[in-house]
């Protein structure tokens, strides 16, 4: 699916000189949105399994209860985006930024997560980020590098 078909009947409001995109609870299975600018959209409880979003910027996003399973998200700015209760069970968050984001309640089973940075993030206890930083993430405190798991089927 193109990007400029999806964005057929996309709500845009205008919020301070900008665009805000309004994208919840919208069906985006397997869209290609490789490097698109999806800064602050409202992808709330969206469907984006099996999506690419490689390199996408999605910075202060809310992606909150949003279901990533399998999509691609490699190399993409995730910072201070609204993760809270998001599925990201094997997704490929490889390189991405997630700085600042709100990963309440997300899950992360099996997402690769080789050189993805952390940081200043809610939501995350000791145990969820020692398990990241076994499998490649980076944290300010962290900056070892690591092969993750990623199995889609």
């Amino acid at each position: 699916m193109e990007f400029l078909e999806l964005m057929k009947g996309v709500s845009l409001e205008p919020t301070d000189n900008s665009l805000r995109i309004d994208l919840k609870d919208a069906n985006l299975r397997g869209a290609d949105l490789r490097g698109a600018d999806l800064r602050g959209a409202d992808l709330s409880r969206a469907d984006l399994s099996d999506a690419n979003l490689n390199g996408a910027l999605l910075n202060g996003a809310d992606l909150s209860r949003a279901y990533l399973r399998c999509a691609d998200l490699s190399d993409a700015n995730l910072s201070d985006a609204n993760l809270m209760g998001t599925y990201l069970s094997r997704t490929d968050l490889s390189r991405a930024n997630l700085g600042g984001a709100n990963l309440s309640n997300a899950n992360l089973i099996g997402s690769r997560v080789d050189s993805t940075q952390f940081g200043d993030n809610l939501g995350m206890s000791e145990d969820i980020k020692d398990d990241l930083k076994r499998r490649g993430a980076i944290f300010e405190e962290s900056p070892s590098l690591r092969s993750g798991i990623l199995v889609c089927s």
